[in-house]
């Protein structure tokens, strides 16, 4: 009797630390994003280090606090669209925000909405999507769950702050993410990446003129915010020069504000004034090893970059371009060229 208990207790034991690694190996390893490099993808921003039990990839002192509690600026987990003609109601037609494709449907994702959330956990078609905001920086970016990435795609606001960018922190591990490196820097997945979804910003007067139908992101979130509003414009910060929290870098070839384009593939980045590709129109330029040709739209008030066949003027493949305030851009890349001349 006695052997018969001691045998069903350990084979239970076994059985119970089988499930233990089992949940221990999906809440952490289970691949959440691609790892590795890619042209949508930034270098690992230090070596990570572990201090007191948590690894990192960036000095923990230069981490500030903005809020104090995770979800205390709530994300969007169920999103809800409406029509064009219906959030025409209340968006500004010169309010900014993120325009997403997916085969032939639309979604326009307004910075009057992303102010007060921050992040969209969504999925378009049969992509889920994770869609950021930094007010901060004044730079919207999207990325894609990995193929292979497990059910727990899904992001929150930390409440803290490097650099002036939100940090972000995923569900499973609650690792820090910077939103506009979209990388983990610091906790379990330190050095993870996210990788890109194809996204511009543009203001909402030129994206309900360029697209008759689309989708919007509602103003029907579940939370009760003055959309209408944006408490960074009513401080004053967009038209100011105040940068609210420190840096760890500085670079005066550009004022702190001015509004860049960047592109980052590898170990190499540049940025452009957005002021200067308006007047250009059309720039021709070398990044690296490669011809790009930078255009102005105007129909959708961005900026686009192409790749060219070498010694063809046809375009070949269009790369995603990053806008911001510039210091957050010479911050994150300190090595940054820029160009804002002819």
């Amino acid at each position: 009797m006695f052997r018969s208990s001691l045998f069903w207790f350990i084979s239970l034991l076994l059985v119970g630390t089988g499930v233990v690694f089992y949940f221990e190996y999906r809440y952490y390893r289970t691949p959440l994003m691609q790892s590795g490099s890619s042209e949508n993808n930034t270098v690992l921003y230090n070596v990570p280090v572990e201090t007191d039990g948590v690894l990192h990839a960036i000095d923990l002192d230069e981490i500030m606090t903005g809020t104090f509690d995770e979800d205390a600026i709530p994300a969007i987990d169920a999103p809800v669209y409406e029509s064009i003609a219906s959030a025409d109601v209340y968006l500004n037609n010169d309010g900014y925000g993120l325009v997403v494709e997916n085969d032939d449907a639309v979604r326009f994702y307004p910075y009057q909405i992303l102010v007060w959330h921050q992040v969209v956990n969504d999925t378009f078609g049969k992509t889920r999507l994770l869609v950021t905001y930094c007010p901060l920086c004044f730079e919207g970016v999207v990325y894609q769950a990995h193929p292979d990435a497990s059910e727990a795609f899904s992001f929150g606001v930390s409440g803290k702050i490097w650099n002036n960018n939100t940090l972000l922190f995923d569900r499973s591990s609650h690792s820090l993410w910077s939103q506009l490196l979209g990388e983990a820097l610091v906790g379990p997945r330190t050095g993870a990446k996210l990788d890109r979804y194809p996204s511009y910003s543009t203001t909402w007067a030129s994206f309900k003129e360029a697209y008759s139908s689309a989708e919007v992101l509602s103003r029907e979130t579940g939370y009760i915010r003055d959309y209408t509003q944006d408490p960074y414009e009513r401080e004053g910060y967009y038209s100011s020069s105040a940068i609210w929290y420190p840096l760890s870098h500085e670079d005066g070839r550009l004022e702190a504000k001015e509004l860049v384009y960047g592109y980052q593939s590898g170990d190499f980045q540049k940025a452009y004034s957005q002021e200067w590709i308006k007047q250009a129109g059309s720039i021709q330029d070398m990044i690296g090893s490669e011809s790009f040709k930078l255009i102005w739209d105007e129909d959708l008030q961005t900026a686009r970059l192409f790749s060219q066949l070498s010694g063809d003027s046809e375009l070949e493949t269009e790369h995603p371009l990053q806008k911001m305030f510039w210091f957050c851009w010479a911050t994150m890349y300190p090595d940054t060229e820029v160009s804002i001349e002819n």
